[in-house]
């Protein structure tokens, strides 16, 4: 019987699943005439009768007879995949050049062989060619954006998301993707939206309302934050979320009564994230009664340590995790710790590292100057005879609004938490109101020429957005907190001439120091942060526009100088308050309570101000001189200009 009868038989055999008559009728074929392609048919019996690496052999053989049979490389290439020998694969792979069925296939083989070797950039490579193929496989661009994201590229991924979920709409999971994705980005309003809605389509998966209402937390969506919380307590453990709750970790239990340790996780980082130090201490405690070390949560637990005082302990606990899951969060906490250990070098570098960790970072950076440069284009053109020609509108029937504005860092979140405590006060805190005012007034170069009724459209647009925030029927004064409004007093003095400024002023070397070593959600102002050099520059760029306006401009401003304020606080805060027209009362100066009672605070200071009042951060500056050497020449005039002596 010649070869080709007994392939035929073989074939048949094969694919009625007998494997064995397969096999010995492909050996005689292959006795009497061995070819490629009984090589190969024997390498696929040999691969589904779970003996792999005979397999691999035969279709190893295959492909080396007929190299240019792509098929045959495709069929190799799974069979060391499944055989646990991806790096085999990805070497016996390659990227095609065209886009033929056999050669996409190819392509596909090798994304899979560099995903199991752990190679991140012939997977993008390969992920990244199928997709751009034109494949419409939601998989495909899953495991592209699972590829990019791995290299750290998730803006990129974030659009490979996106689209897999377009093309795969109820595939619910990948909106948990999306969002973690958009959160690593800093989008965290958007990732929140994409949580909502896979809860909604998956309501009995509960694990994650935890991950939802940290991403809440970060947005200031305090409200829906505690809601998704008290859901997941009551669905847990029947009973509705309380701030002195004891057994919290019950909520992390499944329903055959093991602990989910990535609920527990999450729960734990949400606590963190609000502030809620007490409950989550009584968290760790719970969970290391339950056996797991205090360890396995690194992060918050480090943060609790160190809120506590005892650094040593945090940093000890932080070097137990790693930083991959988020590297700005760990390393802005482990530059706190060297800062709590008076370690100064130790803890720029890893402010350094943290700023490095950023995705984009270079596009961030050229962002961050373009906004510097537009502000220096502001200062030029904020001359007297300017100003001469702007003429603001009367001052509203209902009142103007004061304004609390100061670089970032300043201290205007410790000064904003003082004034909430005032009963006939409301503080908007970082809220940008002036936004659609600005938006319809442009940049202010030709604010002299805008018309009274187009001045009047952006107050109407201002006072809008106001009220979407203020109790109906409040008849105090609203004290609009939003540091960088600093750069706004134009704008400000045209819509509410007789409006009142707050100028909250810090040491310049303090101010900068701060910023820099701060994890901030990124947007073209926040960039300049991400280098000292940048963020002096940003300074000196800001206060050169401040006090420009302020000696071109009749404005009514009142200087709070933070080292004063938390020196003298009663001192400090009295002429500010009487300033503001508003009566002296003397729980203005229990900032603690208020700063516990408003809940979450959505700036960077809110691991600051629920503490005592301390001199710690007056002066911080002269233990990184010599890391701050480059920028003093920049800095220090304006510590002069500012009054301060060194």
């Amino acid at each position: 019987m010649t070869s080709q009868p007994l392939l035929s038989q073989a074939l048949d055999a094969f694919n009625r699943g007998d494997l064995d008559s397969a096999r010995a009728i492909a050996a005689d074929a292959l006795e009497q005439s061995p070819s490629p392609m009984l090589q190969h048919l024997m390498g696929l019996i040999e691969c589904r009768s779970g003996r792999i690496d005979s397999g691999i052999e035969w279709l190893r053989r295959a492909s080396e007879g007929e190299p240019g049979n792509v098929t045959y490389r495709v069929m190799l290439v799974r069979a060391l995949v499944d055989g646990s020998r991806a790096q085999e694969a990805l070497a016996e792979s390659f990227t095609p050049t065209g886009n033929s069925p056999p050669e996409l296939a190819l392509l596909h083989a090798r994304a899979e062989a560099a995903d199991r070797a752990g190679a991140i950039e012939p997977a993008i490579e390969a992920w990244g060619r199928l997709c751009q193929a034109g494949v419409r496989d939601w998989k495909a661009w899953a495991n592209y954006g699972n590829a990019l994201g791995a290299a750290d590229r998730w803006a990129e991924a974030v659009t490979a998301f996106r689209t897999a979920l377009q093309l795969e709409p109820g595939e619910v999971g990948l909106r948990r993707t999306l969002s973690a994705a958009l959160a690593r980005i800093g989008q965290y309003e958007e990732a929140s939206e994409e949580l909502l809605h896979w809860m909604e389509l998956a309501p009995d998966v509960d694990k994650n309302r935890f991950l939802l209402a940290r991403l809440l937390a970060d947005f200031d969506r305090e409200a829906e934050s505690v809601a998704q919380l008290d859901e997941a307590v009551r669905l847990s453990t029947g009973r509705p979320f309380d701030e002195s709750m004891d057994g919290l970790i019950e909520a992390a239990r499944t329903a055959n009564g093991q602990l989910d340790l990535e609920s527990l996780d999450e729960l734990a980082l949400l606590l963190e994230r609000t502030n809620r130090m007490e409950l989550l201490g009584k968290l760790l405690d719970d969970a290391e009664a339950a056996g797991i070390e205090r360890k396995r949560f690194a992060y918050p637990a480090a943060a609790h340590a160190l809120h506590k005082g005892d650094a040593e302990a945090a940093k000890m606990i932080l070097q137990s995790g790693s930083p991959d899951a988020d590297p700005m969060r760990w390393h802005w906490l482990m530059a706190r710790i060297h800062d709590s250990l008076d370690e100064p070098a130790a803890a720029f570098s890893q402010a350094e590292a943290m700023n490095r960790s950023v995705a984009d970072r270079e596009a961030w950076l050229a962002r961050g100057k373009a906004y510097v440069d537009a502000v220096r284009a502001v200062v030029d053109v904020a001359t007297p005879q300017w100003a001469a020609k702007v003429r603001p509108l009367d001052p509203p029937e209902r009142g103007s609004p004061a304004f609390l504005v100061g670089f970032p860092r300043s201290g205007t979140t410790l000064l904003d938490t003082f004034l909430m405590g005032h009963p006939d006060s409301i503080v908007l805190e970082e809220v940008p109101l002036l936004t659609a005012a600005q938006q319809a007034l442009g940049d202010g170069p030709d604010l002299p020429d805008r018309s009274p009724a187009e001045l009047q459209k952006a107050r109407n647009a201002y006072f809008a957005a106001m009220d979407g925030h203020v109790p109906e029927g409040f008849g105090g004064l609203v004290i609009d907190k939003f540091p960088l409004n600093m750069l706004a007093p134009r704008f400000i003095h045209t819509l509410f001439p007789d409006a009142k400024l707050i100028f909250a002023q810090r040491h310049p070397c303090d101010c900068v120091l701060s910023c820099f070593m701060q994890a901030f959600a990124l947007n073209d102002s926040m960039a300049s942060f991400l280098e000292i050099d940048s963020a002096a520059n940003f300074y000196d760029a800001a206060m050169s526009l401040w006090t420009r306006c302020t000696e071109i401009l009749p404005l009514q401003v009142h200087r709070i100088v933070y080292e004063d304020l938390v020196a003298q606080p009663e001192a400090s805060l009295k002429p500010l308050v009487d300033f503001l027209g508003l009566d002296w009362r003397a729980e203005l100066l229990d900032h603690r309570s208020t700063a516990k009672a408003r809940g979450t605070i959505n700036t960077p200071s809110y691991a600051q101000v629920t503490q005592p009042l301390t001199r710690r951060p007056s002066g911080r500056w002269k233990r990184y001189r010599e890391q701050l050497e480059p920028v003093l020449p920049v800095l220090l005039p304006w510590a002069e200009r500012l009054g301060y002596r060194d």
